[in-house]
């Protein structure tokens, strides 16, 4: 894989090149090492603002050799890693997956921004990141609303608001599990129904799920419940789409996508 080209623009580094946009991804980094500043995998960018950092890292990350590293605290020390260009980044039939950690109190942004310019940076859910390894809570699986406007990419910001420094790793950008093939291999069997709902939602083997999140096409979290029960009352939902996000009590995640007639 070639590397990407590096340039400095008004003190604003970045990365890039050429590339069509993608339906999938997968990433681990491993194809990039330490420690020059920017390096992002081609068809990714990197904005860096104000003295912040982001390089590549060997400093045990989720899996293989390499990940991303961004640091930086103070007023316009920003970093931006930005995803590459996606065909189907608001079709809501998707959702990204990735391995965080920090060495403290860490925080970080998803958001979404146009043409790697930093003031077009929106948020869409803010990352709090409180485990300093790699281990069963640092898997974070984001559900993307269908109201990102058309060339925009989504992107991890640093805003410089922690002293930590954050790592990141295992990137995969893939479809959302639907409710009659949510399964896989190492996870539980679970059923949820109806889809359409109404007013009350099934979940089956929910012995085996510690935490249900609820959230809307914005990524905006409206329940949590922990130890749910096999019924969960949706009736003051209004119409539309929404995620449901399991937690099981032996590891790993699955989301589903439900409509609420």
């Amino acid at each position: 894989m070639s590397m990407p080209v590096l340039g400095l623009i008004g003190g604003v580094f970045f990365a890039g090149a050429q590339c069509n946009p993608v339906s999938s991804l997968s990433e681990n980094f491993d194809a990039y090492s330490c420690c020059s500043m920017g390096v992002v995998p081609t068809c990714w960018d990197s904005v860096i603002l104000g003295g912040a950092s982001q390089i590549i890292s060997s400093t045990q990350p989720a899996s293989g050799t390499s990940q991303i590293y961004q640091t930086g605290y103070g007023t316009g020390k920003i970093s931006i890693v930005i995803l590459p260009t996606m065909t189907n980044i608001s079709d809501g039939t998707h959702r990204l997956r990735v391995k965080m950690k920090a060495n403290g109190a860490g925080y970080l942004e998803l958001g979404y921004i146009k043409d790697a310019i930093p003031e077009t940076f929106v948020v869409l859910q803010p990352i709090t990141i409180t485990n300093t390894s790699y281990d069963s809570t640092s898997e974070r699986i984001f559900t993307i609303p269908t109201t990102i406007p058309a060339g925009m990419r989504l992107a991890i910001r640093n805003p410089g608001t922690s002293f930590a420094g954050h790592y990141w790793d295992d990137v995969v950008w893939e479809p959302i599990p639907n409710l009659a093939t949510g399964e896989t291999e190492n996870l539980p069997k679970i059923g949820l129904y109806p889809n359409p709902v109404h007013d009350e939602l099934h979940i089956s083997n929910v012995k085996n799920v510690e935490t249900l999140t609820l959230a809307d096409t914005s990524g905006r979290i409206l329940k949590i419940i922990n130890n749910p029960s096999t019924t969960v009352s949706l009736s003051d939902l209004e119409k539309g789409m929404y995620f449901i996000s399991l937690h099981f009590k032996k590891g790993g995640d699955a989301s589903y996508k439900i409509i609420k007639d």
